[in-house]
């Protein structure tokens, strides 16, 4: 039988992509702090503890175990597998404006540990770190008046590193970095999948007068006439 299974945890710290254009810190504050404040209030974390981890053990099995049997022989089914993701952190939020100006991205890094017992290998731990961006574009109507709409939504895996204080064995050499590639898969395509759309709705319930003030930052970036 697999066995699944999420625990999360609640940390503020502190990640700010190197290259970002600063939006004034005092809107920043007021958006960033909104945003974290409907995480923290319980859907974000609900979310992450209800998602499947079922597909990405069975991707992973799929995977590796042709060649382990080839390295150590026949091995037992997938009741000796098990996956879970522990000790996840919420890091600070950032926002940016968007490189051609026309918008603001929101980062939301995370930061969590991911167990896997496979098969005969002796357990593993890996850390992830990975940054969820989420794109507001600034669009307008027939009458001109301006707009925030919910962009692209995307994760982007920073860092996929085993925790291990011991040499690797032959056959955990073997396998790493097809496990390393089907996780980040997974981070990229599924976790997104999971965790956009309640972004998406984080985002349409901000307050209007931040809303407001992020579409003026923008238009004043942008060089566009407010008077018209």
């Amino acid at each position: 039988m697999l066995k699944v299974s999420c625990l999360f945890v609640l940390l503020c710290g502190l990640l700010v992509p190197s290259s970002a254009q600063q939006i004034p810190p005092e809107v920043s504050s007021q958006i960033t702090d909104a945003l974290t404040q409907g995480l923290l209030d319980g859907n974000f974390l609900s979310l992450l503890n209800a998602i499947n981890l079922e597909g990405l053990l069975n991707t992973i099995l799929d995977q590796v175990t042709g060649l382990l049997n080839i390295l150590v022989g026949p091995l037992l089914g997938p009741s000796d597998a098990e996956i879970k993701l522990q000790d996840a952190r919420l890091l600070q939020l950032s926002l940016e404006f968007s490189p051609d100006s026309k918008g603001i991205d929101i980062w939301i890094p995370l930061e969590l540990s991911v167990y896997l017992k496979l098969l005969i290998l002796e357990p593993l731990t890996l850390y992830v770190r990975t940054d969820i961006r989420v794109q507001l574009q600034l669009e307008s109507d027939e009458d001109g008046k301006y707009r925030l709409a919910f962009g692209h939504c995307s994760l982007l895996p920073r860092a996929i590193e085993l925790q291990s204080g011991n040499p690797l064995s032959l056959p955990v050499n073997a396998v790493l970095g097809t496990i390393e590639n089907a996780l980040g898969n997974f981070i990229t395509e599924d976790l997104g999948a999971e965790l956009c759309p309640t972004l998406n709705s984080l985002v349409s319930n901000l307050d209007l007068q931040l809303v407001n003030n992020l579409i003026n930052l923008i238009l004043d970036r942008a060089n566009v006439d407010l008077s018209v």
